[in-house]
C-alpha cells in the first residue's frame, strides 16, 4: 500500500474541499484540523509520501509542525500570509503554496513528490 498523503489545516471546508482534490492521486489522504493531532498521528504512524500544512493555526504553526517531524519527509506549507518569517525551519520546506491557489497547482506540487 502507497503511503498516504497528509493535509493539515484548521479550515474544515478547506480540508474537504482539497481531500477530494488530492485522491485524484490514487492516495489515501487523512486530514487534520488540530495541529497537535496531527503530529500525535504522525509520531505513531507509518511515514507519510508528504506532508501539507498550512502556516498559521492555533496552537501551533506549520513550521511548528515541521519541526516536530523526521527530517526527509516531504513538507509542503501553504499560506495566505506571505510574511511567513525567518526559521531555521525554512531550508526543510520541499515547496510553497501562496492562498488563494487553485487545485492544479496544489496537484502540481505534490505529484512528483510520490514518484
Amino acid at each position: 500500500m502507497s503511503a498516504p498523503i497528509v493535509f493539515v489545516d484548521d479550515e474544515p471546508l478547506l480540508c474537504r474541499a482539497l481531500t477530494l482534490t488530492l485522491r485524484r492521486l490514487g492516495r489515501v489522504v487523512l486530514t487534520f484540523t488540530d495541529p497537535r493531532e496531527a503530529v500525535a498521528h504522525l509520531a505513531t504512524s507509518e511515514r507519510p509520501a508528504v506532508v501539507i500544512c498550512d502556516y498559521r493555526m492555533p496552537e501551533l504553526t506549520g513550521l511548528e509542525v515541521l519541526a516536530r517531524l523526521p527530517a526527509g519527509i516531504p513538507f509542503i506549507l501553504i499560506s495566505g500570509d506571505l510574511a511567513v518569517g525567518e526559521s531555521d525551519q525554512l531550508d526543510r520546506v520541499t515547496a510553497f503554496l501562496s492562498k488563494p491557489f487553485k487545485p492544479e497547482q496544489l496537484l502540481a506540487a505534490v505529484e512528483p513528490l510520490l514518484r
